[in-house]
Parts: structure tokens; C-alpha cells; sequence
């Protein structure tokens, strides 16, 4: 145990660090300057120390001049000045992190291999690290601008005990400090731990109390007798909570206690030796000991201020861990998953023995897959959910390489030529109709002769009278947009396949939420409006399978019939069967 924490801790410290030279390497100049600041500021604090020291020794002496006092309002406008210009160039030096990091993820996301995107690691890993740029960054930043301030503060005091020019006084103070810091840091950690565990108990307990009160829940607890249990579990969590943030603050109070003591102790020490030497040296005076005793008073808060940052930085660092490990990922080679969009058609495409299992798996999901589908084929690719339909279109779209066999477009092992693609569940583009037509090809110039066609072909028309116009934002994020229905959404997905005059179109359960008698009839329109181009057409509902060229039948992984829907229908196989389970669906 010991020797995991050891790590952890080498690890948390080398998170700060590698966060720290990100951050200096991504806003150098506003970094540095940000740091910079802070630190020139709370040295000057041993000069503001230094001329109080001049001042009680006028004063003492009956000799006091202005001078002195100009000098400490002087450095007191500095620090005020330098506060000011830290907190703005804080909020520059956020602003442009925030952006350099959030552009950094957003490229890794688009590099990434899409294998990576089905591993839950990654993918936990990558919403960490935007939830750490989003909201966490900020508040780390400034937890490291106000540690280094207090740093330096503390500097100052130990820098003022050796101009007493006794070892023992600077030994004394540092070691004070060292120790009351040390002391303070352990404390701070293991109650942020504390909180940061009774996190999760704590919405364990409210949802219970809810339960407790929710007259619907009750009625079905009496029924069943179970308030009790319920009753005990909120009870149990309740204590345990208790008796943890009981053991916490008593520690708490327990190293304060021990603190106040090594204060206190330190302060006498040193305040009894410079006394006891103050007639033997012309650097022990009033106003030395006078000076350094409220900076030894003041030490203490000091120290609070600077442990806060600290611990707070230290409990980031393992979210910084995440924010790390995918920063990573950019060194990596990756291949590349977009078609190469060439204006001459790459059909036919030739799948020969493809095998294809994931990374972390041993199971073929797909197992020895041969196909062929030709310029202005019409293909259905059916089966039951789970059986690899998607899986198969991924790899035939390179978004997944296959582990073993060929897919050829042409003579190209890489996807070649022009593919729209229509998902089961297709993206609301928030943006205006006319953008959510164009993203189908986002570099062509603008055609709206060519929009309102594609808009005639998918029924899309009366919306576009509805909206008065193709300048119309849709969705709901700004006021004045305009919220489209589930089906309107998935004809303007058609129409952006539509519009990039795609040799291949594939179609992922594009009606899989919809009525089965409704859903023949897009299957229909889809077939008349692809009737010049090759299309996939994915699906486990077969009743509009015996419009296409040719069937293909998935069963875990591989193919086990193909051929039309008659000749597949007389076969008495998987399809026959699987279309006489659901002919009553269409009836």
C-alpha cells in the first residue's frame, strides 16, 4: 500500500509539472508574465518589511523622516498595481489555454481512429479532459498564480530573519514554516479527500430522503413492507457520513492544535534570542524584533492562504492525469478514416475474406464477409440486432480495418470516390436550413437551385414555405429558431446525402423508430430517388426488401444467405423465416 501511494504521489506531482510546461509552452509570454508578477510582488514584501523596520528605529530614536514612509507606500501602490495586473493577465492567459487546449482535443477527437471512440476508457478519458478545460482550468490556473504569490510571501519572512544575521533566527523561522506547512498541507488533503468520498454517499442519502417523502414510492413500499429498509439504509448513510466528517474535523483540530503550538514556540525562541542579543549587535534593534514578531504573527495566515491553493492544485492533479493522457494521443500515427472525396466513381467495391474483431477482444464479430457491390446497385444488408450489419458498413467505409482479408474500392484499398451516409439517428445541426443542406458538401459554392430541388425530391418543400425562407435557423438554441420533428429531421439527413452527388449512399436503420407500414413507403421514395446510384440499405425489418438487386443475410458475423428475396423466400432459411415472422407487421 505504502508503495502504490508512492506512485501516486510521483505521479500527481509530475501531473502539476507536465500541466505547468503545457501551459508556458502554449501562452509563453502571458505564462511567464502571469507568474512572474506574483512572485516580484510578494519579494517585494521583504522591502516593505525591511523600510517598517527603518521606521520603528526613527521613531525610537525621535528621528523619523518621510522618506521612509514614501518608500513603504510606494511599494504598497507596486503590490496593488501588480494584484491588478495579475488578476488581467490571469483572465488573457485562461482565455487563450482554454482555446489552445479545447482546439487541441477537438483535433485529437478528429484524428483519433474510430476503434478508439468504442473503447469506454478513451472515452471516458476524453470527457474528463473536456470537463477539466471546460470548467476546472480556470480555477487551477488560479490555484498556481496565488501559490506562487504566497510562496514568495513566505520568502520575504525568512529573508528578514537572516538579516538579523543569526543562523539560529533563519533556521528557526524556516524550519517553523517548513514544518506548519507541511503540517497544514496533510491536513487540507485528507479533508478534501474526506469531502471528495462522502461526495457520492451524500446524493445516496438525499435520493433516499426523497424516496422517504415521495408519496408514490411509499404507497409501494407499504405494500411490499419495505419502508423499514429503506428507512435503516438512509440511517446507516447518515452515520457513516457523520462519523467521517467527525473523524476528519477532529483531525483538523487535532494539527491545528500541534501547529499553534510550533508557532507559538518558534516566535518565543526567536523573539527571547534576539532580545537576549540585542545590545550586542547593530542589526538587532526595536524595530527588528518588532517586525519580524507581526511577521511571524501573520506567518500563520500566510501559510493558510498558500496551503488552500495547494491542496486544491494537488486534488486536481489526478484530474489532470486525464487531461494528460489524451494530449498523448496526438504523437500517435493514426490512420485515416475520411474518404478520399475524388470526383471519378471508385465502384465496384470487393470485400474478400474479411475477418474483423475488436482490439481488446477475442471474438470475430465478423467472420468470413464476401461481397460485391457494383456502380447503381441496390443492396440490402439485414439481420437480426447485433449480428454486425453496422459493423460491416463501418469497415467498408474505412472507419474500421479489417484484421484480416481485403476491401478494395476498384483498385484502391482506401475509400475512394464520393459516399453519403444517412445513420439511424442523424445529427440536428442546430444552423439554418440552407447549412444543414450544404454540410453534404461543405466545399462546393453554394447552389440553391440545386437545394430547393433536393428539397422537392425528400418532401421537404412545405417546410421550406413554412419557414419563409432557407435563412431560417433551425433547432431551438436561439430565439427565433425553429424545431423540427423527428421525421423532419431524418428527411433533411437524406437531403444532405443527396446533395453531395454521391456514387454510394449507405442508409443505417434510417426508419428503425418508424411505423412498419409507413416505413415501406420511404423505402420506396428512397429507391426512386437513388434509382442512379449504388445504395446500402441497412435493416432488421425486411418488408421492403423485395424492391433491391440483392439481399444480404448477416447471422452472427457472417453471411448466410444472399440472393433476392424470392429465390431467398423459396431457400426456406433465415430470411423466409424472419420475413414470415414479421409480414404481420405490414397487414
Amino acid at each position: 500500500m505504502a508503495e502504490k501511494g508512492e506512485i501516486l504521489l510521483r505521479r500527481d506531482h509530475k501531473n502539476i509539472l507536465t500541466i505547468l510546461a503545457r501551459m508556458i509552452g502554449k501562452s509563453p509570454v502571458i505564462s511567464t508574465i502571469t507568474i512572474i508578477v506574483p512572485i516580484i510582488s510578494g519579494l517585494l514584501t521583504f522591502y516593505s518589511y525591511s523600510v517598517q523596520v527603518h521606521i520603528i528605529n526613527a521613531v525610537a530614536a525621535g528621528a523619523i523622516t518621510f522618506i521612509p514612509i514614501l518608500w513603504f507606500v510606494l511599494i504598497h501602490g507596486v503590490q496593488a498595481c501588480s494584484l491588478s495586473i495579475t488578476n488581467i493577465m490571469k483572465s488573457r492567459m485562461n482565455a487563450e489555454l482554454t482555446l489552445a487546449f479545447q482546439s487541441e482535443l477537438i483535433d485529437i477527437a478528429n484524428q483519433v481512429d474510430f476503434e478508439d471512440f468504442d473503447d469506454e476508457e478513451f472515452g471516458n478519458k476524453l470527457q474528463r479532459a473536456k470537463t477539466i478545460v471546460g470548467e476546472d482550468l480556470e480555477g487551477i490556473t488560479g490555484f498556481l498564480v496565488s501559490s506562487v504569490g504566497n510562496i514568495s510571501g513566505l520568502i520575504s519572512i525568512i529573508w528578514l530573519s537572516a538579516t538579523s544575521g543569526y543562523f539560529l533566527v533563519t533556521l528557526v523561522v524556516g524550519l517553523m514554516i517548513v514544518s506548519t506547512l507541511s503540517f497544514r498541507m496533510f491536513t487540507e488533503i485528507k479533508v478534501r479527500r474526506t469531502g471528495r468520498e462522502l461526495t457520492f454517499d451524500g446524493r445516496m442519502g438525499d435520493y433516499l430522503a426523497v424516496t422517504l417523502e415521495d408519496p408514490n414510492a411509499i404507497r409501494e413500499m407499504r405494500i411490499y413492507n419495505s419502508i423499514s429498509y429503506f428507512t435503516d439504509l438512509w440511517a446507516k448513510l447518515m452515520k457513516k457520513q457523520h462519523d467521517k466528517r467527525y473523524s476528519a474535523r477532529k483531525f483538523e483540530i487535532k494539527t491545528g492544535m500541534i501547529v499553534a503550538m510550533v508557532q507559538t514556540s518558534a516566535i518565543f525562541i526567536v523573539l527571547v534570542y534576539l532580545l537576549s542579543k540585542m545590545g550586542e549587535s547593530n542589526t538587532v534593534t526595536v524595530g527588528t524584533i518588532s517586525v519580524l514578531f507581526l511577521a511571524l504573527l501573520t506567518c500563520g495566515g500566510k501559510i493558510m492562504s498558500l496551503t488552500w491553493p495547494l491542496s486544491k492544485l494537488y486534488i486536481s492533479s489526478s484530474k489532470l492525469y486525464d487531461l494528460n493522457e489524451v494530449l498523448t494521443y496526438k504523437n500517435r500515427d493514426f490512420r485515416k478514416n475520411n474518404i478520399n472525396n475524388s470526383s471519378e466513381a471508385m465502384l465496384p467495391i470487393t470485400v474478400s475474406n474479411v475477418y474483423f474483431k475488436y482490439a481488446k477482444s477475442s471474438k470475430y464479430v465478423l467472420s468470413n464477409i464476401n461481397m460485391v457491390i457494383k456502380p447503381g446497385e441496390k443492396i440490402a444488408i439485414v439481420g437480426e440486432n447485433g449480428a454486425g450489419k453496422s459493423t460491416l458498413i463501418k469497415l467498408l467505409l474505412g472507419q474500421y480495418t479489417a484484421s484480416s482479408g481485403s476491401i478494395y474500392w476498384k483498385d484502391s484499398p482506401e475509400p475512394q470516390g464520393k459516399v453519403s451516409v444517412v445513420y439511424q439517428h442523424s445529427i440536428k445541426f442546430e444552423m439554418t436550413l440552407r447549412e444543414n443542406i450544404l454540410l453534404g458538401d461543405a466545399k462546393s459554392s453554394p447552389d440553391d437551385v440545386k437545394i430547393l430541388s433536393i428539397l422537392e425530391k425528400c418532401e421537404l418543400m412545405d417546410l421550406f414555405y413554412e419557414l419563409g425562407g432557407l435563412d431560417v435557423r433551425l433547432g431551438q438554441m436561439l430565439e427565433g429558431s425553429r424545431q423540427l420533428s423527428g421525421g423532419q429531421w431524418q428527411k433533411l439527413a437524406i437531403a444532405r446525402a443527396l446533395y453531395n452527388d454521391a456514387d454510394l449512399i449507405v442508409f443505417d436503420e434510417p426508419t428503425s423508430a418508424i411505423d412498419p407500414n409507413a416505413e415501406m413507403q420511404i423505402y420506396t421514395q428512397l429507391l426512386d430517388i437513388c434509382q442512379d446510384k449504388a445504395a446500402i440499405f441497412i435493416s432488421h425489418r425486411l418488408g421492403w426488401a423485395k424492391n433491391v438487386d440483392t439481399i444480404y443475410v448477416i447471422d452472427n458475423g457472417s453471411i448466410a444467405e444472399v440472393g433476392q428475396h424470392q429465390d431467398l423466400i423459396n431457400n426456406k432459411g433465415i430470411y423466409a423465416d424472419m420475413y414470415a415472422l414479421q409480414s404481420s407487421w405490414y397487414n
